[in-house]
């Protein structure tokens, strides 16, 4: 079994990506450490190879700015045009509207587990990036409580797995930067894990819409 820990700093990593792009100075970071470089994943998964080879790519040839429009273009321009929308809402409710039922069920476990992120104030429960942040909230205080383990549990069954992978999809598709199709491919491979790692049969809901 994979460290827990290293699994929710995958999950903080890909959140913070997600909340807003890569700023100069934090790219310039990345670049120096080597991040792209030298993912800390090793698998020979066909979307971790693929996820590894479009970081590189991205390390070497894009700038900053191409991923702040690429991340605009995917998840902030007109509700029509987005290119991967990062909701739950998008991909699992009917109406496709923004706080449906489904941000108001992840809502629910989120105070269950005490759970709060100032995002919460601007953004429906089920945003991509608040999702990976509580992700990351359970699996470092997975052996802390048992009621953290059941609370995982019913949100990778319930909330996360059901879109997450097609939602990744989207991405993988669409994004104009290999940093960002790289980012869907690590989500994928992240999902797989996730699915492996806890043993997770039951998350498949029906899909009502896609963005490609």
């Amino acid at each position: 079994m994979k460290d827990c820990n290293v699994l929710a700093y995958m999950a903080s990593i890909f959140s913070q990506f997600l909340y807003n792009p890569p700023k100069e100075e934090m790219w310039e970071d990345i670049k120096e450490k080597k991040i792209l470089l030298e993912w800390f994943i090793h698998s020979n998964s066909t979307s971790n190879v693929q996820a590894n080879l479009l970081w590189k790519e991205s390390h070497f040839k894009e700038d900053y700015l191409e991923l702040a429009v690429d991340y605009t273009d995917l998840f902030i321009c007109d509700e029509i045009s987005l290119k991967a929308p990062p909701y739950g809402s998008y991909y699992l409710d009917i109406s496709g509207e923004l706080y449906s039922r489904e941000s108001d069920n992840v809502k629910s476990l989120y105070n269950q587990c005490s759970f709060f992120t100032d995002a919460l104030f601007g953004q429906p429960a089920d945003f991509i990036a608040i999702e990976l942040e509580f992700l990351s909230t359970l699996l470092f205080n997975l052996e802390k409580d048992a009621t953290y383990k059941e609370a995982l549990k019913i949100f990778l069954e319930e909330n996360f797995l059901p879109w997450v992978g097609v939602w990744a999809k989207d991405l993988q598709s669409n994004a104009k930067s290999s940093f960002y199709k790289g980012l869907g491919f690590h989500i994928q491979n992240f999902c797989e894990i996730l699915i492996e790692e806890f043993c997770i049969n039951n998350y498949e809901k029906k899909i009502l819409r896609r963005a490609s």
